[in-house]
């Protein structure tokens, strides 16, 4: 199966960007489109000192553009949604003109990046969903820090995770190298996917990347906006179940 990753600078209000690079999606036959975080609503510290009605009509747009998008390729696309006057932080899953949301269960609780003091929380399982054969996990980058997440993606028997996100500050070997742990560990293909641009003196740095079931590098984007396409195959998964084990030993754990 095909999968693109679009990584991305701020796209607020502009729909020629995302049809294009969707088009380019569609020629090569792609089932799953993931875009990063912060890309369809402002970056984080900019909504901070947002309006709620502004947010929340900018996700609207999006909403019902992505919708109108979504008839033959599901897409990943991590929002803001505002209810009342709650904020929350989902991605959605959006296909044939239907949604489906995650809600963030972890956010950064540090000074110069509170999301846990912007958001609330709503109780909900990872999101898994299935395209054909295959069987997709996602989350936010910080929720990849935690075991929790990846013991469910196993137990769950995942095939793929996609790890939306947004990085600076020079972190990218640091993030490569949790994830291609995580990838190894759990046997299973990940992608992280990065947006680019920046926010003042803050830069982000895209490379976005993709490690197979063996921990092996398969795809790395460089620091502008591009559109990465790549394919997983099911049996790479369970050759690598097959070989090293780890998903079956783990379950004969018992302390």
């Amino acid at each position: 199966m095909k999968i693109a990753i679009y990584q991305a600078d701020s796209l607020p209000y502009d729909k020629a960007r995302l049809n294009y690079f969707l088009a380019q999606a569609r020629k090569e036959k792609v089932k799953l489109f993931i875009l990063p975080e912060y890309t369809l609503n402002r970056f984080f510290k900019e909504l901070e000192k947002m309006p709620l009605s502004f947010i929340k009509n900018q996700t609207s747009h999006q909403i019902k553009l992505l919708k109108r998008l979504s008839n033959d390729i599901t897409l990943l696309a991590p929002l803001v949604v505002i209810k009342g006057n709650k904020k929350y932080k989902v991605i959605g899953k959006f296909f044939k003109g239907s949604v489906r949301y995650y809600y963030s269960q972890l956010f950064m609780p540090y000074s110069h990046w509170n999301e846990n003091k912007f958001f609330e929380k709503k109780e909900n399982k990872p999101l898994v969903f299935s395209i054909g054969k295959y069987r997709i996990g996602a989350m936010f980058g910080f929720e990849a820090h935690f075991d929790r997440f990846w013991e469910y993606f196993r137990d769950k028997n995942v095939d793929f995770v996609a790890v939306i996100g947004t990085g600076t500050f020079n972190s990218h070997q640091r993030w490569f190298e949790m994830l291609k742990i995580r990838a190894f560990l759990n046997n299973m293909y990940v992608c992280r996917v990065n947006r680019v641009g920046s926010f003042k003196d803050w830069e982000f740095y895209g490379k976005s990347f993709v490690i197979d079931p063996e921990g092996e590098k398969i795809l790395m984007l460089g620091s502008q906006e591009e559109l990465g396409i790549f394919k997983i195959d099911k049996e790479v998964v369970k050759e690598a179940k097959k070989e090293w084990k780890f998903r079956k030993l783990s379950k004969e754990i018992n302390f």
